[in-house]
């Protein structure tokens, strides 16, 4: 159950995602199908989604669609942004803009079996009020402490590596 949640009997929260996917082009064609579908999101949100291309052959993805591996990182890294912000703001600092330009490390299991995504690593650019001074320590306590904070990060495998600017 959530620390949210006060009440004994309190419901869980639910995430809700439909995914939608057609045989497309390849209806005729045995043993082949499309990588090509919809991601109907809780709240009306409808994204375009096909794997990676570069788990696949040329004519299999769409490049212009977001793809699971991308949208991993990404729930990850906006995840660590929503409790940075949350930690920084409780503690009275001016937040103007936060940027990260994150990305996954796919790799091959230990029995090299299967790909699988790692680490995410996250590039925050950070910009606080200019009336604010702030260490690079300081910024790195509230990352500790938004991790700590981020059930997303607690809820993957994947290592969540955080890289200061100066350390790309």
């Amino acid at each position: 159950m959530s620390s949210q949640h006060t009440e004994p009997n309190a419901p869980e929260a639910v995430h809700l995602a439909t995914i939608d996917g057609q045989r497309g082009k390849w209806a005729g064609a045995q043993g082949k199908y499309s990588r090509e579908h919809l991601w109907h999101l809780a709240g009306g949100a409808k994204l375009k989604a096909s794997d990676s291309p570069v788990l696949l052959p040329k004519g299999f993805a769409d490049r212009a669609a977001v793809n699971p591996e991308n949208m991993l990182v990404a729930a990850v890294a906006s995840a660590h942004m929503l409790s940075w912000l949350a930690v920084a703001f409780g503690m009275g600092i001016e937040v103007v803009s936060y940027r990260d330009a994150a990305h996954g490390v796919l790799s091959e299991s230990s029995s090299g079996a299967e790909l699988w995504v790692s680490e995410v690593v996250l590039h925050p650019r950070i910009t606080v009020d200019p009336h604010v001074q702030i260490s690079a320590e300081a910024l790195a306590h509230l990352h500790a402490l938004a991790h700590e904070q981020c059930f997303i990060a607690r809820s993957i495998k994947a290592r969540v590596t955080v890289r200061p600017p100066a350390e790309r």
